[in-house]
């Protein structure tokens, strides 16, 4: 009996949404009781561009922020729309609690030219996270806890508007890559790969639970709500669809600049394919980026022009053939094990007979080529003492884990923005082979 004919249809496609459904209540029931809040690495810099960007003066949480005019800013211009909603919407019914926790354990603060925002030593500075006592996101709301190394506070609307414009994103993005599955593939549309691509990456649960004040998940929603107006719009050519896949597309830009070699390889591919039409809507969609940087640049740095953002002397543009290897195969560090269902995704987008999908695995092999090129600079010093960058001293690995623990980090939780993506390369991929099992069984059968 056919299987469109039986009930297994309507059983496997029910089950099939309730696997979706499933993994986001258990990501929504991991979020709630186990987030943690703390400020440590990168959000050290995510947290500084928020609060450049808040009326309030405040000082600081870490006196030298050398590279928080390095980063991308559209994670915290993102999370800035969540803050102006929280002072509007929440803050005048409640009454903040500023917290002294003099019964905490003592630790000792970072010396002044260091910052606990790059890649960690046990026991090392760099360690450290902020506030000193580990807390959960859910022990943040209305207080304020005090730092008293830099005389400032740890301010609970700064981190919430950073963490639920996280989960907001996450979970967008989540509906936006099934929308996408639903619209290309029925009637079984693969809706647990969604959640699988998620569980099946530790770094990305470890940024969804321990690290939520990252651009991780905000580049992550961004890349799967642009994937379904992209492929709306291919398929439609519709200027509506088309201007928001160019609008998403900016903000992950703006969220991750090196994604700007994606959307620019898309561009190329689309005027060689003489879908000048096309290319010019998805621009256009995506213009409304460059006021937003120059209000931006004009707001924090007083010039509409900053080049700080490519400054980037944490990391050098080099071919360090080792780096490559320890990106792609080494098992303590590679995608082929951190990301494993990444890389069947790619190759299921690169071998698809559909035109743009097979466009967005060449684009996303462009932008994998960028990150094995990128190599950071404790990198290359691992081994050795401390290092100053910008006045930030900085403890590079001192052994080859260490330095499997910083690329693992690092490539797994990059490649996190063409998860979506990879989600349909594995839903193609997986229907071009239940095609062929299905051409060849009359042959099995007849033998």
């Amino acid at each position: 009996m056919r299987l469109a004919s039986s009930g297994w249809l309507r059983l496997l496609t029910w089950l099939d949404r309730a696997l979706l459904a499933a993994g986001a209540v258990t990501l929504g029931v991991l979020i709630f009781t186990s987030a943690r809040a703390n400020i440590s690495h990168d959000s050290v810099d995510y947290y500084a561009i928020l609060q450049w960007l808040t009326p309030a003066e405040e000082k600081p949480i870490v006196r030298n922020l050398h590279f928080a005019e390095q980063r991308s800013p559209g994670y915290s211009l993102t999370a800035f729309l969540m803050y102006g909603l929280l002072t509007a919407v929440i803050e005048p019914f409640i009454s903040t609690q500023k917290v002294v926790d003099t019964g905490a354990e003592v630790r000792r603060p970072p010396p002044p030219h260091s910052g606990p925002h790059h890649p960690p030593q046990p026991g090392g500075p760099e360690r450290m996270t902020i506030p000193a006592r580990p807390l959960l996101l859910k022990e943040v709301p209305f207080k304020d806890f005090y730092l008293p190394w830099e005389g400032s506070w740890f301010q609970w609307k700064l981190v919430l508007a950073l963490a639920l414009t996280s989960y907001l994103f996450l979970f967008l993005g989540m509906t936006a890559n099934g929308w996408t599955l639903r619209l290309r593939y029925r009637p079984l549309s693969g809706y647990f790969l969604v959640p699988l691509a998620i569980f099946a990456s530790p770094i990305f649960m470890r940024n969804i639970l321990d690290t939520p004040l990252y651009a991780t998940l905000t580049a992550y929603g961004g890349s799967s709500l642009f994937a379904l107006f992209f492929l709306k719009g291919y398929a439609s050519r519709r200027t509506r669809d088309l201007l928001l896949a160019g609008f998403f597309l900016g903000l992950v830009v703006l969220t991750r600049l090196e994604v700007g070699v994606l959307a620019g390889a898309l561009g190329l591919l689309l005027i060689a394919r003489k879908e000048w039409g096309l290319a010019m809507r998805l621009a256009l969609g995506a213009m409304w980026v460059l006021p937003v940087w120059i209000a931006y640049n004009l707001t924090v740095f007083g010039t509409p022009v900053h080049l700080g953002i490519l400054k980037g002397d944490i990391n050098l543009l080099m071919f360090n053939l080792s780096y490559i290897v320890d990106n792609l195969f080494h098992p303590s560090s590679g995608i082929l094990f951190w990301s494993p269902l990444l890389v069947l995704g790619l190759v299921g987008l690169l071998l698809s007979r559909s035109v743009p999908l097979r466009m967005l695995g060449i684009c996303s092999l462009v932008l994998l080529a960028v990150y094995l090129v990128r190599v950071p600079v404790m990198y290359l010093h691992a081994g050795g003492g401390p290092i100053e960058i910008g006045g930030i001293l900085v403890t590079p690995p001192s052994s080859p884990a260490g330095v499997h623990e910083l690329v693992r980090s690092d490539i797994n939780r990059y490649v996190t923005v063409l998860a979506p993506l990879a989600v349909l390369g594995l839903r193609d991929g997986l229907g071009r082979l239940w095609e062929r099992w299905r051409r060849t069984r009359p042959r099995r059968a007849h033998a």
